[in-house]
């Protein structure tokens, strides 16, 4: 069907900027948590100071962190996470990305549908501030996220939890 809007090559969300430094950052960083191993998180932190130079890198690293550490303080269950070089992304992976696009791009109900997808409703205002902070750093670095429509995070949120992801 050539000139159909299906004949083009889909964006992957790691060919962009933004949405690799979100997803690799998590992974990373989550990764750091579970093994305690340092080496995820020189990684990160190299991929952003190479992506980003020093000081930007400071700075959002530092909120990429305190998100990370919200997330695992009051996610509804343990966090999920494909390994770093996956070129996928899992259910919880997909939540974390709704939650700073929709920051960034002021969808108040798709942020807080995909909060209710990860965080513990206990959580929710302990987790706002730390969700927008991360959002808003990026924003500054002119690193934008894809927006990640509503009905994308109810679709994933919908569909049935798999026992075992990797």
């Amino acid at each position: 069907m050539a000139g159909s809007q299906f004949s083009e090559r889909p964006v992957a969300l790691f060919d962009r900027v933004p949405e690799r430094l979100v997803l690799m950052g998590f992974r990373g960083w989550m990764a750091g948590y579970c093994s305690g191993d340092l080496r995820h998180w020189e990684e990160v932190w190299n991929l952003h100071a190479g992506s980003l130079g020093v000081p930007a890198a400071r700075a959002l690293v530092e909120r990429l962190a305190t998100f990370v550490s919200m997330v695992r303080d009051h996610a509804q269950c343990p966090v999920r996470c494909f390994p770093g070089a996956c070129p996928q992304i899992c259910r919880d992976e997909c939540f974390v990305l709704a939650m700073l696009s929709a920051s960034q791009n002021a969808d108040v109900d798709c942020l807080a549908y995909a909060m209710r997808q990860l965080i513990d409703p206990d959580g929710h205002e302990a987790a706002i501030h730390p969700v927008v902070a991360y959002a808003e750093a990026m924003a500054e670095q002119n690193l934008k996220l894809m927006r990640v429509p509503r009905t994308v995070v109810q679709d994933i949120a919908e569909r049935p939890r798999r026992s075992c992801l990797h």
